[in-house]
């Protein structure tokens, strides 16, 4: 794994656009979590709703930080396991490239949402 690797990688049209679609949308998801860290004015706050049975996680309020966390985990797992499966694939690395990039897309576009979802508990 190595800088001509990742290098390689940016010259791939498709990658650069999920790329940006990702970090879009984990800036996202870190904008809503400050936005509802900054108004929230208790130390606890619900951070899990459930259609059963309602409100069933109470936390503190700085892990609604563990959201945009995640997220990022996900872009970062994602590109180094791109870039080491792909330095032996070279072959399939595209399908590779799309097989691990639309995932964590759809993953940050589902934390978003849990995101929104936390925001509606606590403030509507």
């Amino acid at each position: 794994m190595s800088r001509q690797a990742l290098g390689e990688f940016f010259n791939f049209l498709f990658f650069k656009v999920y790329l940006g679609f990702m970090l879009l949308v984990n800036i996202l998801v870190w904008i809503f979590a400050v936005f509802i860290f900054t108004q929230i004015d208790q130390p606890m706050m619900a951070l899990h709703y459930s259609v059963d049975f309602g409100i069933d996680h109470y936390g503190q309020s700085k892990n609604i930080f563990v959201i945009p966390v995640l997220g990022l985990i996900f872009i970062v797992f994602n590109i180094v396991l791109l870039l080491i499966v792909g330095s032996y694939n070279k072959r399939d690395v595209k399908f590779l490239a799309h097989l691990l990039l639309v995932p964590a897309l759809i993953a940050n576009i589902m934390l978003l949402a849990a995101v929104t979802s936390v925001y509606l508990i606590n403030f509507r």
